[in-house]
C-alpha cells in the first residue's frame, strides 16, 4: 500500500468494495459513493469471480475515480486485501456491494478524524433497510469513545457493527484481512490494529445496510469456525489478552453460536457448539 500524499485538510479517502454476484445492487452502491459530499475519494471495486453480470456492469462505469479489478473467486478477505494493495488514501474505509452510503457517509467520519488527530478510527450510525431500501427496520448507534481494544475482545456492540470504521492509514499499517475465514474478518483486523489506539464516532448515519435475506446467520458453520479463529488469535496473544478476557470471549462464542443454531431449529449443532 503506497501513497505519495500526506494527511492534509483535504485528505484522500479510499473506499474499498468487494463484489460477488452483486449485479442487482452494485451500481447503486457505486452511485452512492459518487454522490458523496466529500469529493476527494477513490473507489476500488474488486469483482471476486462473479458468475452473474457484476463484471460487465462494472466495466461500463466511466469515472476515473473508480478503479475496477477482477479476480477468481477467493473470498471477501482476499478481495479487500487486493483493494488495500492499491489504496492511496490517507483514510481507508469499506463498503459492501449490496449496501449504500448516505451523502455524508464519508464526510461525517472525515470530520471526526480531522477534529481530533489522536483518533485512529471513526465510526457512525447504521440504518438497516429492507431489500428495496424503502423501510428502516432498525438503527445501530455506537456509544463509546476511547480505546476500543478491550471492547472488541468481548464483541461489544458499543464500538463494533462490522466494516464501518474509517481508519487512518498509519493506524492500518501493513495489516491485512485473514483470507482463511468467511465471517468476522473485520473484527479480526480491528483486533490486530486497535491496541493502544483511539476510536470515536459521528452521530450521523454513515451506512445504509440492506437486509437481503442471505444473512450471516444462514451460514452458521462458517460463522462458528471464523469466531473460533478469532478466539485462537486471542489465545496466541497473551501479552495483549488477559486470561479472563480469553475465557469470557470463549463463553460468549459458545453461547452465541448455540443460540443461533437453536433459533435455526438445529438442536444437535446447538448442543455441540457448547463443547467446541
Amino acid at each position: 500500500m503506497t501513497s505519495s500524499r500526506t494527511a492534509s485538510a483535504d485528505p484522500l479517502v479510499t473506499v474499498i468494495m468487494p463484489a460477488f454476484n452483486a449485479s442487482l445492487y452494485v451500481l447503486e452502491a457505486v452511485r452512492s459513493v459518487q454522490m458523496q459530499t466529500w469529493k476527494n475519494w477513490e473507489l476500488i471495486v474488486v469483482n471476486d469471480g462473479s458468475t452473474d453480470d457484476t463484471g460487465v456492469l462494472l466495466e461500463g462505469i466511466r469515472d476515473p475515480r473508480v478503479q475496477v479489478f477482477h479476480q477468481t473467486n477467493d473470498g471477501i478477505g482476499s478481495a479487500r486485501n487486493r483493494g488495500l494493495e492499491r489504496a492511496k488514501g490517507d483514510f481507508i474505509c469499506f463498503l459492501d456491494a449490496d449496501d449504500t452510503m448516505p451523502p455524508r457517509g464519508l464526510g461525517s467520519r472525515v470530520a471526526v478524524l480531522l477534529a481530533d488527530p489522536s483518533l485512529s478510527f471513526a465510526d457512525g450510525v447504521v440504518n438497516y433497510y429492507d431489500r428495496d431500501m424503502r423501510r428502516v427496520w432498525r438503527t445501530y448507534t455506537p456509544c463509546f469513545t476511547g480505546y476500543p481494544f478491550d471492547l472488541l475482545l468481548r464483541f461489544d456492540p458499543c464500538c463494533f457493527f462490522g466494516n464501518t470504521w474509517m481508519i487512518r492509514r498509519d493506524a492500518l499499517g501493513e495489516a491485512r484481512f485473514n483470507e482463511s475465514i468467511s465471517h468476522v474478518e473485520d473484527l479480526l483486523l480491528y483486533l490486530n490494529i486497535a491496541h493502544g489506539k483511539r476510536y470515536g464516532y459521528t452521530e450521523e448515519t454513515v451506512l445504509h445496510y440492506r437486509i437481503t435475506g442471505s444473512s450471516t446467520m444462514s451460514r452458521l458453520e462458517g460463522l462458528e469456525r471464523s469466531y473460533h479463529v478469532v478466539h485462537r488469535w486471542m489465545r496466541a496473544h497473551p501479552e495483549l489478552v488477559p486470561r479472563r478476557s480469553l475465557w469470557v470471549a470463549g463463553y460468549r462464542i459458545r453461547r452465541m453460536m448455540s443460540g443461533a443454531y437453536w433459533h435455526a431449529k438445529r438442536p444437535w449443532p446447538a448442543v455441540f457448539a457448547w463443547f467446541r
